[in-house]
């Protein structure tokens, strides 16, 4: 989770938009000059859109890849993807890539070109920003297959026991037309019994995924004893996991965080001060006195 947040943080350097879940990097890779677009899936497993721009026109080829930002599978990379180059601009390059989990990923970019290869690796935040519905036509597509498939069991299943050891061309008996109609009725219980099952199965996945859409951290601050400024954090919002909202919180500067004060109204003069610890036991709460 210190990965995860330093990776916000540093995709936060990359000049990206305020309000905008997109990256966007500028760097060197070896001798080529790279401005790096990574727009990351509102939906994990979900696929990110790379856009490359090169600012010298001797590049050849442009490969990406999708990597955790550390750990075994950032040293074992897998075959990169190669973007295409636009047909309009034959600086700029496009690809997608899958990023499978959510946490703290990297986009590798390799380039070939006449001066040589180079590297350059873009750090990306990969969390579920909201969920998705169906499309109303694939769902009523679904719902008439899957009619189809039950009254196909059902009436396999009667057929079976109906007429199955018949001699061609006798006619079943009514002993075994209403045996038949037993275990087509059972049928189509223990049928509605596994659809009932598997849609509850289906509520309880997506309500656990709406629990790790991401969520800020709300910050809430009082007054106590008259002097004592107490700022405490929320409890986990989700898609921390199992951490304490403090475990996911890297020093910036010496400190966890900075406090700047200002007087009001006149905001005329103003006070930095740096925290650098946490107590309390209903989550963290910072002390400035």
């Amino acid at each position: 989770m210190r990965i995860l947040l330093l990776s916000l943080f540093f995709a936060g350097l990359a000049a990206a938009h305020v309000g905008s879940p997109d990256v966007f990097f500028e760097g060197d890779a070896g001798p080529y000059r790279l401005l790096v677009t990574v727009r990351p899936p509102p939906v994990i497993p979900g696929v990110a859109e790379i856009e490359v721009r090169g600012t010298s026109p001797d590049i050849r080829e442009v490969h990406i890849v999708p990597l955790p930002l550390r750990g075994p599978g950032a040293q074992f990379a897998p075959t990169p993807d190669l973007a295409q180059r636009s047909k309009d601009d034959p600086q700029f390059y496009t690809g997608s890539l899958w990023m499978m989990a959510s946490g703290s990923w990297q986009v590798r970019v390799t380039v070939d070109g006449a001066k040589g290869k180079g590297e350059l690796s873009v750090p990306v935040p990969a969390l579920a920003s909201r969920t998705t519905t169906m499309q109303k036509g694939l769902g009523a597509l679904l719902l008439g297959l899957m009619l189809v498939l039950v009254v196909g069991l059902v009436s396999i299943v009667g057929a079976s026991v109906r007429e199955a050891q018949l001699e061609p061309g006798l006619t079943p008996e009514p002993a075994r037309r209403t045996r038949a109609a037993y275990m087509m009725a059972a049928t189509a219980v223990a049928v509605l019994a596994f659809l009932w099952l598997g849609n509850r199965w289906w509520n309880s996945e997506a309500e656990n995924y709406r629990q790790i859409v991401y969520r800020p951290v709300e910050l809430g601050a009082s007054l106590e004893n008259g002097n004592k400024l107490m700022l405490r954090l929320t409890q986990n919002p989700g898609w921390m996991g199992f951490r304490a909202v403090n475990e996911a919180l890297i020093p910036d500067h010496g400190h966890l965080m900075h406090l700047f004060v200002l007087s009001a109204p006149a905001m005329d003069s103003g006070n930095r001060r740096g925290l650098d610890r946490f107590a309390g036991d209903c989550g963290p709460v910072a002390h400035w006195r």
